[in-house]
């Protein structure tokens, strides 16, 4: 699915994050900012070097980094909230807002999403999508000068289903009250 909202598209897909090259990819780690091996293998050590060397970021936020050999120009690395931690929606939103933050302004023409905390981090799917799709949303009424595509990329067939779905209702909202411009 894909819609455009005021300059910025927004697009869902089904797949693996790792496998959607782009601008910038946004992959999930903890404040530790540990490198998953698949990645790791898929990056080189430049990317451990670089996030060893930063050390460190809270929950609801995300650092940036070089790619190391991945086919994008940047990595966000974002710490989402862990279900039953407390004000995991506020951390959630934060978060996503961070991603979008620093893609702007390293002047990321386009950005990879996933699912943000859901999986091992116990998020549930309807909730994550309607906070993450609520501050892309919301993100497309600050006028980004660089950020013009984001693309949520969801590994499941259910995953994509409940943000599909999410969407559509929050683009039906915004046409309703006639607030910023719509296509799907």
């Amino acid at each position: 699915m894909k819609a455009k909202v005021n300059k910025v598209a927004i697009q869902l897909v089904e797949g693996n994050p790792l496998s959607v090259a782009d601008a910038g990819l946004v992959l999930q780690t903890d404040p530790n900012l540990t490198v998953a091996e698949e990645l790791s293998a898929l990056a080189g050590p430049e990317v451990l070097q670089e996030c060893v060397q930063i050390g460190w970021c809270e929950v609801g936020s995300a650092v940036i980094t070089n790619p190391g050999q991945l086919p994008v120009e940047r990595l966000i690395h974002v710490v989402g909230p862990r279900w039953g931690e407390g004000s995991e929606r506020g951390k959630l939103a934060n978060a996503t807002w961070k991603c979008l933050q620093l893609a702007e302004e390293d002047r990321l023409p386009s950005l990879v999403m996933p699912a943000i905390s859901t999986g091992t981090m116990g998020y549930p799917l309807e909730n994550c999508a309607k906070t993450m799709l609520e501050r892309i949303i919301d993100f497309t009424f600050e006028d980004p000068k660089y950020l013009r595509t984001i693309i949520i990329c969801l590994e499941t067939q259910t995953a994509y289903n409940v943000f599909r779905q999410e969407m559509k209702l929050q683009l039906q909202e915004l046409k309703a009250t006639n607030q910023g411009k719509v296509q799907v």
